[in-house]
């Protein structure tokens, strides 16, 4: 296989290995229970987990538990986020409980950057203000997974959030939301500017009263408006896009 960042998949991955008797074998990890292998296929770009049963001794059939979306545009830090995903997929199919990091350790909430800084600390801040139903999950999530994988962490959490604040249909919870969401993207920096564009259009989707409803706030900002319009367009279209932004018809 030729994938540079075979590697670090194995590496995110080597922890939970190691914790629950996996023992290497070329490359395949084997514990009493379970063979696991990591392959790249180069023809489809994707990442697969693939799982086999393990039987006083004797392998079984490797069967694909888990697939990743992987192209030549993704780098070190994506593939850190197929390890933790395998892994997460690995406790599932294992029934292994999640050995908790930090375990007694305090997770702190983010605070928003001092200074005219507008970044990904910043609008996570505003989030979890808007939302404070998700700190607890925020903290659970850094103690999970040893850090913050914030694209994973808002369209996963935030994204149902904000589609039950349209569809609830409060003018004035949609207002504060939005307003919060169009000042970052105005000042933040360019990786916050494009999460704000994919949570809007994660949560937007293809519902046509919730872009309705999201444009009517935004005011003047049409960039954000435009942006989101366009992103819209390739659910669906767009397997890779779709995917990163968690996006559910």
């Amino acid at each position: 296989m030729d994938n540079r960042y075979y590697g670090k998949v194995v590496e995110e991955m080597n922890a939970f290995f190691e914790e629950n008797g996996f023992k290497a074998d070329g490359d395949v990890f084997v514990s009493d229970k379970a063979a696991v292998k990591i392959e790249y296929d180069e023809s489809k770009q994707i990442y697969n987990l693939l799982i086999a049963e393990v039987s006083d001794g004797n392998t079984g059939e490797f069967e694909v538990a888990s697939s990743y979306l992987f192209d030549d545009s993704q780098n070190e830090k994506d593939a850190a986020s197929v390890g933790i995903d395998f892994v997460d997929t690995l406790r599932t199919r294992l029934g292994i409980k999640t050995a908790r990091r930090n375990m007694g350790v305090n997770i702190d909430l983010p605070t928003a950057n001092k200074g005219d800084a507008v970044t990904i600390n910043t609008l996570t801040t505003k989030v979890l203000a808007i939302y404070p139903v998700l700190k607890d999950v925020y903290k659970q999530e850094i103690s999970e997974k040893g850090k913050y994988l914030y694209l994973d962490f808002l369209t996963t959490y935030a994204v149902p959030e904000i589609r039950k604040t349209f569809d609830a249909g409060n003018k004035k919870s949609v207002k504060k939301l939005i307003d919060t969401l169009t000042e970052i993207f105005i000042k933040g920096d360019n990786d916050t500017t494009t999460v704000v564009v994919a949570l809007l259009t994660s949560a937007i989707g293809k519902n046509e009263m919730r872009f309705k409803t999201a444009s009517e706030h935004m005011g003047s900002c049409t960039n954000l408006i435009a942006s989101v319009n366009n992103q819209i367009s390739l659910l669906g279209k767009n397997k890779k896009f779709t995917a990163a932004v968690k996006y559910v018809d």
